[in-house]
């Protein structure tokens, strides 16, 4: 094997290109991976999403639920407050709310 400046040149030429291709190749691999990766990750958050939300609104709806049992159980005034809010200033509902009990009091009053 004969080692002049024309074998070199031309093994370095040779190495640079197949370093240029490999280095390239090894760029789109690991693209496709990291977007891949993301695809997985934003999956995965929009099922937990799904989740958060939808015990969100169930807990809405138990929510309502119990406030449908014990609405019967409240004073008059205070449903009737609710019901019909014509009255927009704060204030005016505040003797509303010290006038009526609590709902545990409620509850233990009724099972006396």
């Amino acid at each position: 094997m004969i080692i002049d400046a024309k074998t070199i040149t031309l093994t370095l030429v040779i190495v640079a290109v197949a370093g240029y291709f490999g280095l390239q190749f090894i760029r789109q691999l690991t693209l496709s991976i990291a977007q891949e990766n993301h695809d997985a990750n934003l999956a995965m958050d929009m099922t937990e999403e799904a989740k958060r939300a939808r015990r969100q609104r169930d807990a809405d709806a138990a929510a309502s639920a119990a406030f449908e049992k014990v609405e019967n159980l409240l004073p008059a005034s205070v449903i009737k407050a609710k019901a019909n809010p014509t009255d927009n200033n704060d204030s005016a509902s505040e003797p509303l709310r010290e006038k009526s009990q609590t709902n545990s009091d409620l509850a233990a009053a009724s099972l006396v």
